[in-house]
């Protein structure tokens, strides 16, 4: 079977080669041809002038122009998702070949495939004549699979060893690559195995990738930008003239007040408004910064959110955005991958000074909350033979106080550590200035060690108070919906338990940034991310800075940044951690300022579970003494 489906790709590329050039471009074809959906945002004929800034990517993967490879490092809502399409629609209708689109996972294609690829194929009379309507049991035609007269469309995840490894393939669409599995199995990247698979079409072949970056050092679209001559899109200031690159910096607003943004142009000083942008578009080049790379084959661009479209993502919106991620390093990522199109650096993250820390510990009394708590969390870690809790109150503005750390030693396979773990639930806090009493409001445990154990554990507690978790290193978000897991007991399935995906490196950058800050002095104002901590020895601060993102190269020679332990005990900085995980799923990044009014009243004695007996208190460890 697997010779037959060769022969036919090799009778394909005999045939696509005594086939004449088309001479439309995929511009060309775009504007004349390509019309959009009800469903689109801007539905009917195509422009490409209204993002002008397309055009030359577009016709880079006409059949007629040499380029074999083209990158996009890109911000969002600048249209090129329908650039890819477009190019889609152009194979199908003009240069018919084996094309493969690929996307992070088969979830995500197969919802592209039918809210987008099926309906630019109704909507457009070209391409819907080429392609009979979609039948489950026609293996010709199905939602992930086309084919049309001298080539076909086959569209998978990243996360689909078999989708990216069986025939050869002339045209390769892969976007969001940085969002694929490192490695797909044990075959290699998803990037590199269909850059395999187009080799067979030689110069004839052309290898299309555009995704928002991530991570300075791992980013996979900024890797093959890299290797480029780093085209950027350059605009005329309408005051001066002068051809050059929109920067985020250039934006001149008040907080508050984004309505009036303006764009000050470095060259002449001059600001003007964002209606002088559709012009501008029109009238911008793409410019390399770095030409000596350039081969006549790889073309590689870049292009932030600042040259969004008129009409469509505003330099207000933008403002506001960016003024919002202030303080939240979750949403800074976000902004500078989403909006500049840049790399998050984590390097700038530096380890801070334990002993600094240390120094400006403040002698407040033990576990009393200050006025300005509104709520407490737990983050517990599971070793092997003992729990380690740290207790952590919340305050408006990402603000913390640490209460307490507790260790209770024994072993974590047997009942007895999980006993007293249970009495910390039961335990309440007297907050200091009108003493109200605070329960504990959410307890995340981490499923690491002992995970069965820590599934029967969770499962005899209400899941708003106690929450298993899971660190996952590339996570860009705090953490992920909920997944259910098996609870397995007596080698036997005994139920179901949701586990909760967190953030684990994009919580330390956030912890590593919140540490270096101070309480200014002179106003007494403590700035948002501040973290209060009491009196302690200096071993826990070492242990809350154990870690170091460090530089490394990986097993494909790739370089990237990683968290490698410095000091031996890092618990503090994993119960720190899991307890910001828990903060985050109460609602401390999401919650506005009449929210934290409402949660910050004082809770009634008679609706909190009662303070826990003197006897039945959790003993302080001298662990760490």
């Amino acid at each position: 079977m697997e010779a037959e489906v060769l022969d036919l790709t090799v009778i394909r590329g005999f045939q696509d080669g005594l086939m004449p050039d088309p001479s439309m471009t995929v511009s060309e074809w775009s504007d004349e041809r390509r019309l959009l959906p009800e469903t689109s945002a801007e539905p009917g004929r195509w422009k490409t002038s209204r993002t002008p800034y397309t055009r030359e990517i577009m016709d880079k993967l006409s059949i007629k122009d040499p380029a074999q490879k083209v990158v996009v490092k890109k911000g969002s809502q600048v249209g090129f998702t329908e650039v890819g399409n477009n190019w889609v629609g152009y194979t199908i209708d003009m240069a018919p070949a084996a094309f493969l689109y690929i996307m992070p996972t088969d979830a995500m294609m197969k919802k592209t495939a039918k809210q987008r690829i099926e309906k630019m194929i109704e909507a457009t009379p070209s391409l819907r004549s080429k392609i009979a309507k979609t039948r489950a049991k026609d293996s010709s035609n199905t939602l992930l699979y086309k084919e049309f007269n001298g080539g076909f469309i086959t569209m998978v995840g990243a996360n689909s060893p078999v989708g990216l490894s069986s025939t050869p393939i002339r045209f390769v669409y892969g976007d969001e690559i940085d969002r694929y599995p490192e490695s797909v199995g044990d075959e290699g990247s998803a990037v590199d195995l269909a850059d395999t698979r187009t080799s067979t079409y030689g110069s004839r072949r052309k290898v299309f990738l555009t995704s928002t970056p991530t991570r300075k050092g791992s980013s996979q679209i900024d890797i093959e930008f890299e290797k480029t001559g780093q085209r950027y899109y350059n605009v005329p200031c309408p005051l001066c003239g002068v051809l050059q690159v929109l920067q985020f910096e250039q934006l001149r607003y008040s907080p508050g007040k984004y309505r009036d943004v303006k764009y000050e142009c470095p060259h002449c000083n001059g600001q003007f408004e964002e209606r002088h942008k559709t012009k501008m578009l029109n009238a911008g080049i793409w410019m390399p910064l770095a030409p000596e790379k350039e081969d006549g084959y790889t073309f590689g661009y870049h292009l932030s959110a600042m040259y969004s479209p008129h009409g469509m993502y505003s330099w207000a919106k933008m403002a506001q955005d960016y003024e919002d991620a202030k303080g939240s390093t979750a949403k800074t990522i976000v902004f500078t991958n989403t909006k500049l199109g840049e790399c998050y650096d984590p390097a700038k993250g530096e380890k801070p000074s334990w002993e600094l820390i240390y120094e400006r510990a403040e002698d407040y009394k033990a576990n009393t909350p200050f006025p300005s708590v509104v709520f407490i969390t737990a983050g517990v870690d599971v070793q092997a033979d003992r729990l380690e809790i740290e207790i952590v109150g919340w305050m408006p503005g990402r603000r913390s106080q640490s209460l307490d750390y507790i260790v209770i030693t024994g072993n974590t396979a047997h009942d007895d550590v999980w006993t007293e773990l249970t009495k910390l639930l039961a335990k309440t806090w007297i907050r200091e200035g009108d003493n109200a009493i605070l329960p504990l409001r959410t307890m995340a445990v981490d499923t690491g060690f002992n995970t069965q154990r820590v599934y029967k554990f969770v499962q005899q507690h209400s899941t708003a108070r106690v929450v298993p978790i899971k660190g996952r290193d590339k996570l860009n978000m705090i953490f992920s919906a909920p997944k259910s897991v098996d609870l397995i007991k007596a080698g036997k399935k005994a139920g179901k338990v949701k586990v909760w995906n967190i953030g684990v490196n994009l919580i330390k950058e956030e912890l590593y940034g919140d540490l270096h800050l101070q309480i200014n002095h002179e106003t007494g104002e403590v700035p948002p991310g501040y973290c209060h901590f009491p009196k302690r020895e200096t071993s826990y601060f070492r242990g809350l800075t154990a870690e170091e993102m460090v530089l490394v190269t990986n097993n494909r020679n790739f370089e990237g940044f990683e968290w490698v332990k410095k000091y031996k005990r890092n618990e503090p900085l994993d119960c720190r951690v899991y307890a910001r995980a828990a903060a985050s799923i109460v609602g401390v990044d999401r919650w506005s300022d009449e929210r934290w009014t409402r949660e910050a009243s004082p809770v009634d004695i008679h609706t909190v579970t009662p303070p826990v007996s003197p006897s039945q208190k959790t003993k302080k460890s001298d662990f760490w003494k």
